[in-house]
């Protein structure tokens, strides 16, 4: 498992090349989050000109937020739950909308084994979609799902996924 300050630097130099590249290019973009709680939007504004392609980032925590927000449909969080691949798609493509970004990625998922009265299968799954519009027409999405160890830190978990999203965006090509 590595440690703390070995993600924090990886989620760092990530965050500077994401900056850079987009900005280069001429990328808008955004983000929506909601087991990362803001990590996400920290790590890329932490980087000096984030500006010159950061939109902006909305955490939408609750189910109430992700559908007045992010215009999420109800049936899908009826039907596969927040913490779902189908979720994510729908949050990165309502913040594309929201910030009318080129690019947007979003996070959702349980970070531990306390998963209430869904499925226990979803402990420690987390999901990251990233979508992406060319010319205004929304062009395509794509969504990854990361296990994480249930017994380490939400803190740690977290910044995990960051790392995990940063680097989906990297490889993103639009």
């Amino acid at each position: 498992m590595l440690g703390f300050e070995d993600i924090s630097k990886s989620i760092s130099e990530l965050a500077a090349r994401i900056v850079k590249d987009f900005s280069e290019a001429g990328i808008s973009l955004s983000a929506t989050e909601s087991c990362t709680g803001g990590m996400l939007a920290s790590a890329i504004v932490s980087v000096p000109h984030a500006s010159a392609t950061f939109k902006g980032s909305a955490v939408c925590y609750c189910d109430y937020a992700k559908i007045r927000i992010l215009k999420v449909p109800s049936e899908i969080l009826e039907e596969h739950f927040a913490e779902s691949a189908e979720c994510a798609i729908a949050m990165a493509r309502g913040a594309m909308e929201v910030f009318s970004s080129d690019i947007a990625v979003a996070t959702t998922g349980f970070l531990d084994s306390n998963v209430g009265n869904k499925p226990a299968s979803l402990a420690g799954c987390a999901f990251v979609a990233v979508a992406s519009r060319v010319g205004g027409r929304f062009q395509k999405s794509e969504v990854r799902k990361i296990v994480l160890d249930t017994s380490a830190k939400r803190n740690y978990n977290r910044a995990l996924v960051v790392e995990f999203a940063l680097k989906q965006l990297v490889g993103f090509e639009r």
